[in-house]
């Protein structure tokens, strides 16, 4: 499993998301974020 930084670009809010396969092809990825409560888009910062 590899794990990556993500950034909601509405609230900011940084966090860790555990996936299976590489996201750095990836500008953004759309998820659900816990502080805003609906679904945004994320920036993906880097892998950790």
């Amino acid at each position: 499993m590899a794990k990556w930084m993500l950034r909601c670009t509405e609230c900011g809010t940084e966090w860790i998301l555990d996936v299976s396969f590489y996201l750095k092809d990836f500008e953004k990825i759309y998820h659900y974020c816990k502080s805003c409560g609906k679904n945004t888009f994320h920036e993906v910062l880097g892998r950790k």
